[in-house]
């Protein structure tokens, strides 16, 4: 047991905690990519219905 929780210790002494810096280009990251793929998702969105409202005449 006590092997264990030594093994845990040191693992944790392995640990890297990102900067802030890396944390931000991260962060800025994630957002750009999520604006841009829902973007994306809204056109496709409005092209097809626009499109099946053509062919149905809706």
């Amino acid at each position: 047991m006590l092997n264990f929780f030594r093994g845990v210790i040191e693992e944790l002494k392995k640990l890297h905690f990102p900067s802030k810096k890396e944390t931000y280009v991260t962060t800025v990251t994630i957002l750009v990519t999520i604006t841009v793929v829902s973007l994306a998702i809204l056109f496709a969105d409005f092209l097809i219905s626009k499109i099946i409202g053509i062919i149905f005449g809706l």
